[in-house]
C-alpha cells in the first residue's frame, strides 16, 4: 500500500471507536496492517493532521515506547479486536520498528529539556546539532540554554552546515539516546520513591525534608546563615531540619571519602548493629568502606547478636548519623548525586 494510501485509511480509522475501526481493519489485506497502525502513530506528531483523538494516539505512543505490548490504548484494542491478541503483539512489533526507522526522534520530542541536556553529556558537537534540529522550537532553546558555553556554538554551527545524515545514523543516535533517557527516568522514579519513602517521616517532616536537602547543596557560610536565620523564630524547626539534611537513606549518596573517615570512629559491635535489617543500598555502602579485616569482625559481631532491641539499632545508626551531620555542619560532607 502506498504511504499515501496508509495514511488516508488512518485518518478515516481515528474518527472511529475502537470497535468500528477494527470491522474496518479486518477488511484490509494483513500485510499492511502494521503499515496502517503505524501511521496512526506518525498522525499524532503531524501538528498540522488536525485530530481529535490526541488522547488514544497518545496511549498508543506510550505503548510502543514505554510499557510494552502489554499496556492499554485505542490502537491495542483496535488490532486485538481485528486480528486476535496474540497476532496483535506481533503486529505491535512491526508498528514498532515502522514507526522507529520512520522517526526515531519521536518519543525523545516529549523529553524534558533538562532531561535531554543530561543524556547528551559527553557527545560530540555533531550529535548534539543533530538533536537540537529535530526536537520542536520550544524544547531546542530550552536545550540551547542549558548546554556548557564551550559546546553551544560548535552545536550552533552543526546546525547550518549542510550535512545529510543518513537514516542509519539517525537511528542510532536516537536510539542511544532514548535508552539514556529511559534510564534517567528511573533513576528519578527510584529517586522519587526514597525521597517519600524518607524514613518513615511525619507529612511535616516531608515538607521540612525538602527544605533540607535545598539548604544542604548550598554554601556552607549561606546555609549556616539561613539556618541561624530560621533559628531566631523556630528554633524546633531549625533544629529538624538540620537533622533531615542527612538521614540515613542518605546513606549512599554520601562521598566515600567522608564516610570511611567516619566509620574509624564506630567500634564493631555499633557498626554491626547499625546493619542489622538495613536496606541493601546502606549496607553495601558500608561493606564498601571498611576494611576486609573490619567486615569480618563486624560479621563475627552480628552472629553474636542473638535478638537486639529496635532501639538498639536505632542508637546505633545515629551515632553513625550524628558523626556525618557533624562534618555536614562544618562544611566537610560531600554527596555523590545519582
Amino acid at each position: 500500500m502506498a504511504s499515501g494510501g496508509a495514511r488516508k485509511a488512518a485518518m478515516l480509522l481515528m474518527g472511529l471507536d475502537a470497535t468500528s475501526a477494527a470491522e474496518l481493519l479486518k477488511s484490509v489485506r494483513p500485510e499492511f496492517i502494521p503499515e496502517i497502525a503505524a501511521e496512526l502513530t506518525c498522525l499524532q506528531r503531524d501538528a498540522q493532521a488536525g485530530l481529535q483523538r490526541a488522547e488514544p494516539m497518545k496511549e498508543f505512543f506510550t505503548l510502543l515506547y514505554g510499557g510494552g505490548p502489554s499496556g492499554g490504548g485505542y490502537v491495542k484494542q483496535m488490532l486485538e479486536a481485528a486480528v486476535g491478541k496474540q497476532k496483535s503483539t506481533e503486529v505491535l512489533g512491526q508498528v514498532h520498528r515502522l514507526v522507529e526507522q520512520r522517526d526515531p526522534f519521536g518519543p525523545i520530542r516529549s523529553a524534558s529539556a533538562p532531561d535531554i541536556a543530561e543524556s547528551l553529556k559527553g557527545e560530540s558537537s555533531q550529535v548534539i546539532a543533530l538533536v537540537l534540529s529535530e526536537l520542536p522550537g520550544k524544547t531546542s532553546s530550552q536545550l540551547l540554554a542549558l548546554l556548557p558555553d564551550e559546546v553551544r556554538p560548535e552545536a550552533l554551527r552543526g546546525m547550518t552546515a549542510a550535512i545529510d545524515v543518513s537514516p542509519q545514523a539517525r537511528l542510532k543516535v536516537a536510539s542511544a539516546i532514548r535508552l539514556r533517557l529511559e534510564e534517567l527516568s528511573r533513576k528519578n522514579r527510584a529517586s522519587g520513591r526514597a525521597e517519600a519513602a524518607s524514613a518513615g517521616l511525619s507529612k511535616r517532616n516531608q515538607q521540612l525534608r525538602k527544605v533540607a536537602v535545598l539548604l544542604r547543596g548550598l554554601d556552607k557560610d549561606f546555609r549556616n546563615a539561613l539556618v541561624n536565620s530560621l533559628s531566631e523564630h523556630e528554633k524546633d524547626v531549625a533544629a529538624t531540619v538540620q537533622n533531615l539534611m542527612v538521614i540515613w537513606e542518605d546513606l549512599p549518596q554520601v562521598s566515600d571519602r567522608t564516610l570511611q573517615e567516619v566509620l574509624r570512629t564506630v567500634d564493631n559491635r555499633k557498626l554491626a548493629l547499625s546493619l542489622i535489617k538495613a536496606d541493601e543500598a546502606a549496607n553495601k555502602k558500608i561493606r564498601s568502606n571498611i576494611s576486609e579485616r573490619a567486615g569480618a569482625m563486624v560479621d563475627e559481631e552480628i552472629s553474636l547478636l542473638s535478638s537486639p532491641k529496635a532501639e538498639e539499632i536505632e542508637a546505633a545508626r545515629q551515632l553513625i548519623l550524628d558523626a556525618l551531620r557533624a562534618a555536614n555542619a562544618k562544611g566537610e560532607l560531600s554527596f555523590e548525586e545519582t
